[in-house]
């Protein structure tokens, strides 16, 4: 497929190199189990997000973050050459540091897992990197998450509006103390798309009520500019919107001739990412936020079956009719 470069999609955020192991029940504190399997990939929720926009294939896709000079890195760069995402080579590598890396255990007859991040260079990526990322790419759309530093996020969207992007944030994962008030009414101005999963809707909101999520997000729309999305797994995604007359609440979810939907569920690490970058690549078509979300859930669907993050990410060729545009 030819791609516009007018429609770049610009993902500010982490690229970790990840390390699972599956096992057959997750450990408890202070408990030691055997694993079964162990595994390398690419990952990362910033990188998540580019790899999966970019092989969907609708838009260009641009990387900003930091790796170290290190094998890490060396892996992470060549994956993003691999699948089309392009990023600046004289300014991501950082010497003397290590790269991010991401510890991963999956329960293999649930899917579920735990997963510690050691950010590496990925804390060292800075505000004024990403403002002189923005402003010279003048981006379609500006993609970010909270696995850097807050204030660098902060400072990709706030340069992002300036450049008439859209700006999407990804509160995940959200960080300890994160909340409507503090520190997330410094962000909301200069987001447009807020995308949540059940439990970060719970966090932002400080509610631990399971089904209240039409009354959590429809209590965060007004504070952000286009719509708030909340992913819920198998149930697929609520996208709550604003319109000239109030808003709009629309449920989301994967065609239902998708052929994934009857294979069963293998991992679910990285599917969240999945959904966003989708979701950024089908909006650059020009489809409603709707639209665009039940192909991303399609997508999402997809990877679950798989083992892995991106090595579950279907490309453009793999997707089944329903998932492409006529």
């Amino acid at each position: 497929m030819t791609t516009d470069d007018s429609n770049l999609i610009l993902v500010v955020g982490s690229a970790n190199f990840d390390m699972t192991s599956t096992t057959t029940v997750l450990p408890t504190i202070g408990e030691t189990v055997m694993g079964k399997d162990f595994a390398t990939a690419c990952g990362g929720k910033g990188g998540n997000q580019a790899v999966a926009a970019a092989l969907c294939q609708f838009a260009p896709v641009e990387m900003v973050c930091r790796v170290g000079d290190d094998r890490f890195g060396e892996d992470l760069l060549s994956n993003f050459k691999k699948v089309g995402v392009q990023y600046d080579e004289g300014k991501t590598v950082l010497p003397g540091v290590s790269s991010g890396v991401a510890s991963i255990v999956v329960d293999e007859n649930s899917g579920d897992n735990m997963i510690i991040v050691s950010p590496g260079a990925n804390y060292v990526l800075n505000k004024e990197d990403v403002r002189e990322a923005v402003l010279k790419a003048k981006p379609a759309q500006v993609v970010v998450q909270l696995e850097i530093i807050p204030e660098v996020a902060l400072e990709a969207l706030k340069a992002g509006k300036e450049v008439g992007a859209m700006t999407m944030l990804n509160t995940a994962p959200a960080p300890e103390g994160w909340s409507l008030e503090d520190p997330g009414k410094e962000f909301y101005p200069y987001v447009d798309l807020l995308i949540l999963n059940e439990t970060e809707l719970q966090k932002v909101c400080g509610s631990n009520e399971d089904d209240k999520e039409e009354e959590l997000a429809k209590s965060l729309l007004p504070k952000v500019g286009r719509a708030v999305i909340v992913t819920l797994g198998s149930r697929g995604a609520m996208v709550v919107e604003k319109q000239d007359d109030g808003f709009s609440i629309e449920y989301a979810d994967a065609p239902k001739e998708l052929p994934a939907r009857k294979e069963p569920v293998k991992n679910t690490v990285g599917a969240g990412d999945s959904f966003c970058g989708a979701l950024s690549s089908y909006l650059s078509t020009g489809l409603s936020l709707a639209e665009a979300a039940g192909y991303a859930c399609g997508v999402a669907s997809m990877t679950v079956r798989k083992d892995g993050a991106q090595t579950s990410y279907p490309s453009y060729d793999e997707l089944p009719e329903c998932l492409k545009l006529k």
